[in-house]
């Protein structure tokens, strides 16, 4: 699945912008209010690209192995069920993972559908700065679905 490995890559890439874009909005507030101006909306546009910096580095970081584990379950564990344990977490991280997903399209949709718009002095349709999170859910379920296949056949389960 090679070209999934890629697109979680692509997604940390994205991320890494995202956060690069929030120094900037940042640095740039600073400097303006220093000069005794504001950019208008720069807090919601750093918190926005800040939700999808989050959501959008979910699948590379699930690629590297760098989520978040309780490790310490294992080292208490026997080793013949390490493989079990393994396969339990990663269908219950899997079936919340497509729970959330679904919900999170729905949402992203309605407010298309609604037309909703962010509230601050610059007006944006909000389906825009809540694409990212569907795209990043979505890629980290498929990313699951690898892990459980991966620990089905015996595999790697992380890109190191």
């Amino acid at each position: 699945m090679k070209w999934l490995e890629n697109l979680a890559k692509a997604c940390g890439v994205i991320a890494a912008c995202f956060l690069c874009l929030i120094g900037i909005l940042v640095t740039a507030q600073i400097i303006s209010r220093m000069m005794g101006k504001m950019i208008p909306s720069s807090d919601e546009f750093a918190a926005w690209a800040m939700a999808s910096s989050i959501f959008l580095a979910l699948p590379y970081t699930m690629l590297r192995g760098e989520h978040i584990r309780v490790t310490l379950i294992l080292q208490f564990l026997p080793k013949g069920l390490h493989k079990p344990y393994e396969l339990l977490a990663t269908l219950l991280a899997l079936c919340f993972s497509i729970w959330m997903s679904y919900y999170v399209v729905e949402f992203v949709y309605e407010s298309y559908l609604f037309n909703d718009v962010s509230q601050g002095i610059v007006t944006v349709p909000m389906w825009i700065p809540q694409f990212g999170m569907p795209i990043g859910l979505c890629i980290f379920t498929l990313m699951l679905l690898r892990r459980l296949v991966c620990c089905l056949r015996n595999q790697p389960l992380e890109d190191n």
